[in-house]
């Protein structure tokens, strides 16, 4: 009976560490959380616009696991509470492939010049689900991004020789969610700006976007979020 008892106690310690552990834990976790939401509702408050090299690594992992990368410059700028977007792609897999993809006055444009052709869409309904997805990282505040995402806190990681937030992202809108069920978030705690993100589709591919060199509220030429297309571009509006 002794040696019952005995081993009785033990259980009944064991499981009350594993408990307070948990528990200490999970405030851990809050707190980091919090952390991490104030410092972009600071970044948010003083946030223009961000210029910025960037690598895209597209990943296909099934059938056969197969890795795109892509390579150019991303601006972001934000007015009166609305996001543009310009990313200028230079290279494909190493080859020279241009590529522009601009998001301004509720219009997206894709123009490939090699193929002589600009994709125009209109964002109509959709422009609250691409604004959240622009701001992500990117003048979005803590608030902003937990009114669009379920947001819990992953770990502290090392980016670009940089301390980095790891968040997890899932979006609120099921529209959203069904091409974007999760979304993993890297933000410098240095300056609340993102690092990295990797987005995920539903059949489990997903993208790497790594951002370098990044330059905060600076100049941003007038004509950043134009497109010159080439004579005779073919114009699809979608």
């Amino acid at each position: 009976m002794k040696l019952l008892r005995n081993a009785f106690s033990k259980t009944v310690a064991l499981a009350g560490i594993l408990l307070l552990s948990g528990a200490t834990f999970s405030a851990s976790a809050a707190d980091d959380l919090a952390n991490v939401l104030s410092k972009l509702d600071a970044a948010s408050a003083t946030f223009k616009s961000a210029q910025a090299d960037v690598n895209w690594d597209n990943v296909q992992t099934a059938p056969i696991e197969e890795t795109d990368k892509q390579v150019g410059t991303v601006v972001f700028e934000r007015n009166n509470g609305q996001t543009r977007m310009a990313l200028h792609i230079t290279t494909f897999n190493g080859k020279p492939v241009p590529k522009e993809m601009v998001y301004a006055g509720g219009l997206f444009k894709l123009y490939e010049p090699l193929q002589k052709q600009m994709q125009v869409f209109k964002a109509g309904a959709n422009s609250n689900q691409i604004n959240s997805m622009l701001t992500v990282g990117f003048g979005g505040s803590g608030k902003d991004l937990q009114k669009s995402w379920t947001v819990t806190y992953v770990s502290t990681e090392q980016v670009e020789g940089k301390q980095a937030a790891k968040l997890e992202l899932t979006p609120l809108d099921p529209g959203m969610k069904n091409n974007f069920p999760k979304l993993w978030l890297w933000i410098n705690m240095e300056n609340g700006i993102a690092l990295k993100q990797q987005r995920f589709d539903t059949t489990g591919n997903y993208n790497i976007v790594t951002y370098r060199n990044i330059r905060l509220n600076g100049s941003v030429p007038s004509n950043a979020f134009e497109i010159k297309t080439a004579p005779g571009t073919n114009i699809v509006n979608r």
